[in-house]
């Protein structure tokens, strides 16, 4: 007897039926995968979307980097700095509260 079948009894039935955990408990895993399912597809379109994004302000920057490498550089070089600046900052405050 396949769970629609069972189902089907269960509803024609006059009196409750005495629960059966198995089915309970394939009814909810079922339940379960197709909510997974949904949202990890909603996930990957909003991923892709992000991933559709990046890829085209990379070009942009890209462009104007060629155009532009002289401040590309001096840009490359303050990031690279504060980055540092930053990483120290952080060391010294994790030695300080230790």
């Amino acid at each position: 007897m396949n769970a629609e079948e069972r189902l089907n009894r269960a509803l024609n039935a006059r009196v409750a039926p005495a629960k059966d955990m198995h089915f309970t408990l394939e009814v909810m895993r079922r339940a379960e995968q197709a909510r997974f399912r949904a949202e990890a597809a909603r996930r990957m379109v909003g991923g892709a979307g992000l991933a559709a994004l990046a890829a085209v302000a990379a070009l942009g920057v890209g462009g104007w980097a060629a155009q532009n490498a002289g401040a590309a550089l001096d840009l490359a070089l303050v990031g690279g700095g504060l980055m540092a600046a930053w990483t120290l900052v952080r060391g010294v405050r994790a030695r300080a509260t230790t």
